[in-house]
C-alpha cells in the first residue's frame, strides 16, 4: 500500500508503448517503412499520430477511411513488426529513463502491478522480457485479448480484476489521448506522461497527475516512498539496474576501494547500470576488465565484498575519459591534491565536451563529488576548474557550464589501502598456477618478491599474459567464478557526509547530506587527517611498517590518545553544537587504525611538509590551542615529528625544511611573539630528534617553559 499525495494506491497498471518505452518513434518508422514496401507510400504523420493508443483493429477501420478499403493493414503490421523486433533485437527496448527506478519503488511499497498494451502478446512479452522489467509485473493484458480496445476502459478493467483490486486504488499510467481516455472511464487514478503527441487540454483534464518526464514521476514518489537506512557493511547491493552510468575519476585507495560501493548500493532501490572508473595502473585496469570485477577486503570482520559492472579505463585516453563526462549522471573525482592543477585540464575537457555534446538538447546536470581531502576542497577546485575551461573556451561559456552542474564538497571517514602491484602479481600468479592446475598445467615457479620496488619488464608481460589467458577461457560455471580479485583492504565506516547540492543525492544510502560541510571537513582534517599523520610520523621512527601493528606498541597509543585529547578539546571550544560528532569520529577513527594491518605508514606519512602548512590539519590545531590557552605539547612532538620525516625518509635538505617551518609559522594567525616561542620549540624540538633519534620521547615535549611567552 502506497500514500500517494490524498490518494491510497494498492495497484499501479502501466501502458507500455510510449509510456514505458520510447517505442512510439520505432513504430512510426517501421510502419513507414512497412506501408513504402507494401503499397508504395509511406504513412503520413497525421495518421499515426491519431493512431497512438488505438487497438489494431481501430486502427485498421482508420486505416481504411484514410487509404482505401483494400489496403493490406495486416500485412503492413506485420512487416512492421518484423522490422520493429529486428531493431529491438539488434539494439535493445529504448527504455524511458527512470523507468525502473520507479518501478521498484512502487514494487517495493507493496503494490500489485499489471501491464495494459494494445499490442499483441508475442510483441508485449518479448519487450517486457527483452528490456528486463517482466519481473515487476503480476499480469499482462493485451490488446489482441480484447474486445474493444482504448480508448475504451475494458483493458484497464480487465487488469484491475485480474489483479483482484477495485480500479478506483490503481495508478494508470498512460501517454496518449486514447489510453488516458481509458484510464479515466475504467475511474483509475490517472497519470499522464508527455511523449511524442502533446497533452492538449482534455488530455490533462482527465489527468490526475501530469508529468513531463519519468524522472519527474520518480521525484514526486520519492517524497512518498521511504529512504533506505544506511546499509549494513553485508547487505547485498540492489539487483535490479537502472539506466545510470556514473564515474570515478581516480581509481585509488577512496575510489575503488570505498566510493565505488557507495555508487554499487546508489538509493538501495537500484544501482547503475554502469560504473566507469579511470587509472593510468595498466596492471590494475587490465585485471579488473580481465575479471569483470574486484573484491574489496575488510579484515577485521573477514569479509570480502564484490563489485561488479565496473569498468577500468585509460586516464590518459581523451576519448575514453571525456566519454566518461558525457555520459555519466554523477562523477566522483578522487583525487590527490598534488595531481589536481594537472587532472583539471582532463575534466574541463569532459565538461566543455558534455556542453557541445549537448547543444540544442534538453541539458542533464552533471553531479560531482570532489574527493580532495581538504578543508575548502570545492574552492580550490573550482578556482582549477575555471582557469582550464577559460583556456578551452569563452569566460561567458565557462560560467555557464559551472553554474549548470551541482559541484559537492565531501568528507570521507574510511580508511582504504591499495594493493601495491609486486602484491597484485603475486596474487595474479597464484590465482593463474590455481586456474592452470585444474587444466592440469601446473606452473611452478616460486619466486620471492619484494614489495618495495617495482616490477621488472619480465615480470609485467608475464602479468599481461596471465591476464589475457584468463579473460580467453573465462567461462560461466568455470573455477574463475569463484577466484576473487582483492585489490583493496578497507575499515568498516559507511557514512561519507556531502554537501547537500544536488537533487540526485538525496535517496542515496550512504551518503549524510549536511547544509555546511565545512565544519566536518574542519573536524575531518584535524581530528582524522591530522592525528593520523602524526601517528604515521612516529609509527616510522619507531620501525613500523603499517599502522595496524604499531597501534600495538603502547608508545604509540598513548602519544595517540593524547593527540586526539589536545586535538577534541581544541574543536570543541570551536563546534560546542559537535560533540556527538567529535565523539562519533574520534571512537571510530581509533577503532580503524587497530585494525588497518595493511594500511601502510609510507602511506599515510607522505608529503609531510604539505600537511604541516599553516592552514592544515597539524599546524591548525596547534594555533587553535595556543589562542584558546590550551596545552600543545603532543602537537609539538607531532610537529616535530613531520619534520624529521621529511629529511630522514624524504631526503629533504635540513636547510629546505627549516626554511618551510619558519615561513608556514609565520603565515599562522599569531602575534608575533606567539610565532617567536612557537618557532623556537620547534627548532629546538627538530634538533633534538634528528640528535637522538632512538631516544625521542613524545612525552618528555612540554610546553610549559614557553607557556608564558606564547600566550603573551
Amino acid at each position: 500500500m502506497l500514500k500517494f499525495h490524498d490518494d491510497v494506491i494498492l495497484g499501479a497498471i502501466f501502458d507500455m508503448d510510449g509510456t514505458m518505452f520510447d517505442t512510439e518513434r520505432l513504430r512510426f518508422q517501421t510502419l513507414k517503412q512497412a506501408s513504402q514496401e507494401l503499397i508504395g507510400q509511406s504513412f503520413s504523420n497525421d495518421y499515426l499520430m491519431a493512431c497512438l493508443g488505438l487497438s489494431a483493429k481501430t486502427a485498421h477501420a482508420l486505416a481504411q477511411e484514410t487509404y482505401g478499403a483494400d489496403i493490406p493493414y495486416a500485412e503492413i503490421r506485420k512487416r512492421a513488426d518484423e522490422l520493429e523486433l529486428e531493431s529491438v533485437r539488434s539494439y535493445g527496448v529504448p527504455i524511458k529513463k527512470g523507468l525502473v527506478q520507479v518501478l521498484e519503488r512502487l514494487r517495493k511499497s507493496g503494490l500489485r502491478m499489471a501491464v495494459a498494451t494494445s499490442s499483441r502478446r508475442a510483441i508485449a512479452e518479448e519487450y517486457l522480457i527483452n528490456a528486463n522489467v517482466y519481473k515487476f509485473f503480476d499480469v499482462v493484458v493485451c490488446g489482441d485479448e480484447v474486445e474493444k480496445g482504448k480508448p475504451h476502459p475494458e483493458i484497464f478493467l480487465n487488469a484491475a480484476e485480474k489483479l483482484n483490486l477495485n480500479p478506483e486504488t490503481c495508478l494508470m499510467f498512460e501517454d496518449s489521448e486514447n489510453g488516458v481516455t481509458s484510464a479515466f472511464e475504467a475511474k483509475g487514478i490517472t497519470v499522464l506522461f508527455k511523449d511524442i503527441k502533446p497533452a492538449n487540454a482534455n488530455m490533462r483534464a482527465k489527468a490526475n497527475y501530469y508529468y513531463e518526464c519519468m524522472y519527474d514521476c520518480l521525484a514526486d514518489l520519492d517524497g512518498f516512498t521511504a529512504k533506505q537506512d544506511l546499509p549494513q557493511l553485508q547487505e547485498s547491493f540492489p539487483q535490479t539496474l537502472n539506466q545510470l552510468t556514473v564515474g570515478i575519476h581516480g581509481f585509488g585507495a577512496i575510489g575503488g576501494g570505498y566510493l565505488a560501493q557507495i555508487l554499487s548500493h546508489w538509493d538501495g532501490y537500484t544501482r547503475p547500470k554502469r560504473i566507469v572508473a579511470s587509472t593510468r595502473n595498466a596492471l590494475f585496469r587490465e585485471a579488473v576488465n580481465a575479471f569483470g570485477g574486484y573484491c574489496i577486503r575488510y579484515g577485521q570482520i573477514s569479509y570480502d565484498e564484490s563489485i561488479q559492472n565496473m569498468t577500468v579505463i585509460d586516464a590518459d585516453d581523451d576519448a575514453q575519459m571525456t566519454d566518461m563526462y558525457v555520459e555519466s549522471s554523477l562523477i566522483a573525482v578522487c583525487l590527490p591534491e598534488n595531481a589536481l592543477a594537472h587532472e583539471v585540464k582532463m575534466i574541463a575537457k569532459g565538461l566543455y565536451e558534455r556542453h557541445t555534446h549537448q547543444a540544442g538538447q534538453a541539458t542533464e546536470p552533471l553531479t560531482v563529488l570532489i574527493i580532495l581531502n581538504k578543508v575548502n576542497a570545492k574552492q580550490l577546485f573550482l578556482d582549477y576548474l575555471r582557469q582550464a575551461l577559460n583556456e578551452l573556451t569563452s569566460v561567458a561559456i565557462t560560467e555557464h557550464i559551472l553554474q549548470q552542474h551541482y559541484f559537492c564538497d565531501t568528507v570521507v571517514n574510511r580508511m582504504v589501502s591499495k594493493l601495491s602491484q609486486k602484491n597484485l602479481y603475486r596474487q595474479l600468479k597464484i590465482k593463474y598456477n590455481i586456474f592452470k592446475q585444474f587444466q592440469e598445467e601446473v606452473e611452478t615457479e616460486n619466486a620471492d618478491l619484494d614489495e618495495n620496488i617495482q616490477l621488472d619488464s619480465n615480470q609485467e608481460h608475464q602479468a599481461s599474459l596471465y591476464i589475457e589467458d584468463l579473460r580467453r577461457n573465462f567461462q560461466p560455471s568455470h573455477i574463475l567464478q569463484s577466484m576473487d580479485l582483492i585489490l583493496f583492504h578497507a575499515e568498516l565506516d559507511m557514512p561519507i557526509y556531502v554537501e547537500n547540492q544536488s537533487p540526485l543525492l538525496s535517496k542515496m544510502r550512504q551518503m549524510i547530506l549536511v547544509d555546511d560541510i565545512s565544519e566536518i571537513q574542519l573536524i575531518k582534517n584535524r581530528l582524522w587527517n591530522g592525528t593520523h599523520a602524526m601517528m604515521a610520523w612516529y609509527a616510522s621512527l619507531l620501525g613500523h611498517e603499517t599502522i595496524g601493528i604499531a597501534m600495538g606498541d603502547m608508545q604509540l597509543q598513548q602519544f595517540s590518545q593524547q593527540l586526539l585529547a589536545q586535538v577534541k578539546q581544541g574543536l570543541l571550544l570551536q563546534l560546542p553544537h559537535r560533540e556527538a560528532d567529535l565523539n562519533r569520529l574520534a571512537q571510530s577513527f581509533i577503532a580503524s587504525c587497530k585494525f588497518a594491518f595493511k594500511d601502510p605508514c609510507s602511506r599515510v606519512a607522505r608529503d609531510p611538509l604539505r600537511k604541516l602548512e599553516s592552514g592544515e590539519r597539524v599546524l591548525s590545531s596547534i594555533q587553535q590551542q595556543i589562542l584558546s590557552g590550551q596545552a600543545y605539547d603532543q602537537l609539538i612532538a607531532g610537529a616535530v615529528l613531520g619534520y624529521a620525516y621529511a629529511i630522514l625518509h624524504d631526503q629533504m635538505a635540513i636547510d629546505e625544511v627549516m626554511f618551510a617551518m619558519q615561513n608556514e609559522v609565520e603565515n599562522m594567525l599569531l602575534s608575533i611573539p606567539q610565532q617567536q616561542a612557537l618557532l623556537m620549540q620547534l627548532k629546538n624540538g627538530l634538533a633534538h630528534l634528528l640528535q637522538y633519534p632512538d631516544q625521542f620521547d613524545p612525552q618528555q615535549v612540554s610546553t610549559d617553559s614557553a607557556t608564558s611567552a606564547v600566550c603573551a
